[in-house]
């Protein structure tokens, strides 16, 4: 139901009314995201998620989460992954890529300086550990154009065909999205 995940580390802050979708377009990674998809959204299905789906607080500041978090939490990004049974998975930063890759298969995430990231493939989906969209916006803005260009040669080979023939793909990914925010919270273990 789609072809390509991209996973954040947690929720952000939003102010009331703004959409609250993991990696909005209303952030600056979310922003250079839709611009990587742009030219495929007719051939391929996107969703975005975070590992944690909840804002981490302290004292009423964003903090990076715990790795017990990241545990209690993890169970519903298997949820997502079994339900949406992506082909490729774009795993953004280190610390999301070293903690999913290590639950799944032991792998060390590699982000090498030139962008050439490569695809670890388990279990018939392709895990692919990239640096995170607000690192090339604060660090690398002069690489931008290298590193959209590397995320997208990774993007499925159908990519390079015809158009996605499933057009009920992001009203079903809308409906799954409604359910799961409604039913696997994981914000109580905080």
């Amino acid at each position: 139901m789609a072809d390509v995940f991209w996973v954040g580390l947690s929720a952000v802050r939003f102010e009331d009314g703004q959409e609250r979708l993991p990696l909005s377009p209303l952030t600056a990674s979310g922003a250079l995201i839709r611009q990587i998809e742009q030219p495929y959204n007719s051939k391929l299905r996107f969703y975005k998620t975070n590992l944690v789906k909840c804002l981490p607080l302290k004292d009423d500041r964003i903090r990076y989460p715990m790795e017990r978090e990241m545990e209690k939490c993890f169970s519903n990004f298997e949820w997502e992954l079994e339900n949406l049974r992506p082909t490729t998975v774009y795993l953004l930063g280190k610390q999301v890529a070293t903690f999913i890759l290590k639950k799944l298969s032991g792998d060390k995430p590699i982000l090498p300086e030139d962008f050439t990231y490569a695809s670890i493939r388990i279990n018939n989906i392709s895990y692919i550990p990239v640096h995170h969209p607000s690192y090339i916006l604060v660090y690398k803005r002069k690489m931008l154009e290298q590193y959209v260009n590397h995320i997208q040669i990774l993007f499925p080979s159908k990519s390079r065909g015809g158009k996605c023939e499933d057009h009920s793909a992001s009203h079903q990914i809308t409906s799954l999205k409604r359910k799961f925010d409604g039913s696997r919270d994981c914000s109580t273990v905080f």
